[in-house]
Parts: structure tokens; sequence; C-alpha cells
């Protein structure tokens, strides 16, 4: 019985490694080992080899999941959300938390993910080939910058999030370790997320370098960093002119963002009480904010286009699951930000610094993209949140 028990945890842990490794490099490879790691969490629960507590950080960091299954289920959208790839499925990254699992190991296997999937985008780009499938045929142009449309993930945007975060992870265990390979590293995915030309993590990494460098003694490594970013960003055209172009007003994209903005919250300053509390869904969003966002869209001479989300966390959550959703968001977030400065400023421990980084890096990325329910990036966040309570349990921090 006891070799059965330490089998089936080891075939846990294996898919946890599996998980970290998977979660920047393919979408089907982690939904498939996360819904194992459900399998095997629940087998191992019903026979009590596990046995787990739950503490405030696990109620804190389910809060979101369990009120979206509420406002799922109060507008009818329950099973759509359980079947949707960016529904429920990311969310069992948390059980993460419940295994005896190395933090740190789980952490490098995600690290050598985002590396390869930052060395690809970098080839991606400076070979012309926008889709990496084109890559490993052997269809590209030297010296032909693009921007990769078509990454491991996905879109670049996708990408860009998750080699941000592991950018902050390679500092992370290269002030931990003072190994070589860990800075060598967070240089390869700098490159990586500059060739993302991925607007919203270049601001997001420079603001967090910012802070770093404001209030770490490490400031030097940090200052090289930043300079690096900003010389690389002007140095080749077109990174340069996809840079500037965050400033121009006429610019499409911006534009778009700032039409679906305004009729959004135009759209909730006039909502129902009940839509205004719980959101109006993620199915009934088109429904009801077409006209809203086609009139402000009209305001900007643009043509009408109602995206799949509005381009932000915080207007999209505000208006999908309402203020109540977006009070949740906020303070789970927070809550982990704030608890990781607190341990990281009493332990030093820059793996405390980590997990704080990242979930800036999705704050701030948040103000321009919708990427707390992309798939990947929400195997990230729930991965990590299950990892980083399992860490604070383990030492005792708040």
């Amino acid at each position: 019985m006891k070799s059965t028990k330490s089998y089936s945890l080891l075939f846990s842990e294996l898919l946890i490694y599996l998980l970290f490794l998977s979660i920047p490099l393919s979408r089907p490879l982690s939904r498939i080992t996360v819904k194992l790691l459900a399998v095997s969490f629940l087998l191992l629960l019903l026979f009590r080899v596990l046995k787990p507590r739950l503490e405030r950080v696990d109620l804190i960091a389910l809060l979101m999941p369990t009120y979206q299954l509420f406002a799922s289920l109060i507008r009818g959208e329950f099973f759509s959300f359980v079947r949707s790839p960016n529904g429920l499925t990311p969310n069992l990254a948390y059980l993460v938390r419940f295994f005896p699992v190395k933090v740190e190991r789980a952490l490098q296997l995600f690290l050598l993910g985002a590396l390869l999937l930052g060395l690809s985008i970098i080839l991606q780009s400076i070979l012309g080939a926008p889709n990496y499938k084109a890559l490993l045929e052997g269809k590209f142009h030297f010296l032909k910058v693009v921007r990769p449309w078509k990454t491991f993930v996905g879109h670049p945007l996708t990408a860009g999030a998750l080699i941000s975060i592991g950018f902050f992870l390679s500092i992370a265990l290269y002030f931990r370790e003072k190994k070589f390979y860990y800075l060598f590293s967070s240089f390869v995915l700098l490159a990586g997320l500059v060739f993302t030309f991925d607007r919203s993590y270049w601001v997001a990494v420079s603001l967090i370098l910012l802070v770093s460098l404001l209030f770490l003694k490490r400031w030097k490594l940090f200052l090289v960093i930043f300079l690096a970013l900003s010389v690389s960003l002007w140095s080749v055209p077109q990174l340069k002119k996809r840079f500037l172009s965050i400033f121009e007003l006429k610019n499409s994209s911006n534009r778009y963002r700032v039409a679906m903005w305004k009729g959004a919250l135009n759209y909730y300053a006039g909502a129902p009480l009940d839509r205004k509390l719980f959101g109006t869904g993620r199915e009934g969003y088109r429904k009801e904010l077409k006209e809203p966002v086609y009139r402000a869209e009209k305001e900007l001479r643009l043509r009408k286009r109602l995206y799949s989300h509005l381009h932000s966390d915080y207007v999209t959550v505000l208006i999908w699951y309402g203020l109540v959703g977006l009070v949740v968001f906020l303070f789970t977030f927070f809550y982990f930000l704030f608890v990781n400065l607190k341990a990281f400023w009493e332990t030093g421990d820059f793996l405390y610094y980590f997990f704080a980084a990242a979930y800036g890096v999705i704050l701030v990325g948040g103000l321009f993209e919708y990427n707390f329910e992309d798939e990947a990036v929400k195997f990230a966040i729930y991965a990590l949140f299950g990892l980083n309570a399992r860490l604070l349990s383990e030492k005792g921090a708040p």
C-alpha cells in the first residue's frame, strides 16, 4: 500500500512538472495534463492519500473561479463556461497547491518552456516567418524582421505575457543562486519579448523594471536591463515604429480600444442594477454591448466591429462579471501581490519578488489587454497561484 501511495504521488508530481513545462509551449498539452492531474487529485482524495486543508490563501485564490461559476449559473451560461477552453479548465491548475511538489523545480521547468518560446519568437521574427509552422518547414527569409503572428501558444500577446513572467523568473533565480545561465536566459527572454512586438508587455516590463530599479539594492543589473530594452526598441526601425504607435491617437488599434471602452462605460452607466452588480455574462455581452460600441466607433469614424472582449482586464471584467466580479478580481490579485511583497521584504527571498513581479505583469498588461482569460495565461496564473500558496504555507508567510 505504501508503495502504491508513493507511485501515485510520484505520478502526480511528474504531471505537475509537465504542466509547468507545457504552459508556455502547448495549450492542448496543458489541457490534457491538468485534466489528468484533476483525476489523480480526486482518486488520491477518495483513497485518503491526500488530506488537503483549505487555508485563507486558498479561499482567496479560489474566490474568482467560484464567483465565475456563480455568475455563469445565474446567466444560464454554466455549461458553456465549464466546456470553454478558457473557462473552468485552466483554474484546475491551482491543484498543484495540494501536492508535495518542489516549488523551485516546477518554476525551472516553466522557465525552460518560456526560453524555448522566446527563442522560437526571435527566430520567427528575424527570419521573416510569421507562423511558427513556416519556420519548422524551412520557409523563411534571413534578416526580414516581422511580427510573429502565430506562436506556439497562439497570438503574440499571449506569448508576451508568458515570456514576461519567465523574464522576471530568470532574474529572481539569478539573484537567488548567482548562476550565469539564469542571467543569460533573462537577456534571451528580453529579446523574445522585444520581438513579440507586444506594446502592452513592453510597458508592463518597463514599469516593473523601473520600480525594481528604484526600490531594490541590486539596481545596477536592473539599470543595464532597462537600457538594453530601451536601446533594442530604438535600434530596429520596425520595433521603433511599433513602440511610437503607443502614443499615436490616429493609430487604428488605439482608436478601437478607446471606442470599445467608451461604449462599454456608456452602457454600464445606464445598465440595470443587476447588470451593474453581476454583469452581462460572457455570452450576453455581444448582444448588449453591440449598439453602444458601434455608436462609439461611429463617433471616431471607425468601421463597426465588436471584438470577443474589450481589450482590458478591468473593463471586460466589469462588463462581463459586474462590479462584484471586478472587486473580487482586484482583491485576489492585490492580496497575492502585497503578501509576496511583504514576505520578500521580511525574508529577502527572491522567489517572493518573482511572484509579485509576475502578478504586476498581469495587472499592468491587463490595462490594455484582456489577458486574464487568455487560456495559456490563465493556466499560468492559477498554476502560479497554487505554487505560490504552497510556498507561503510552507514558509509560514501571511
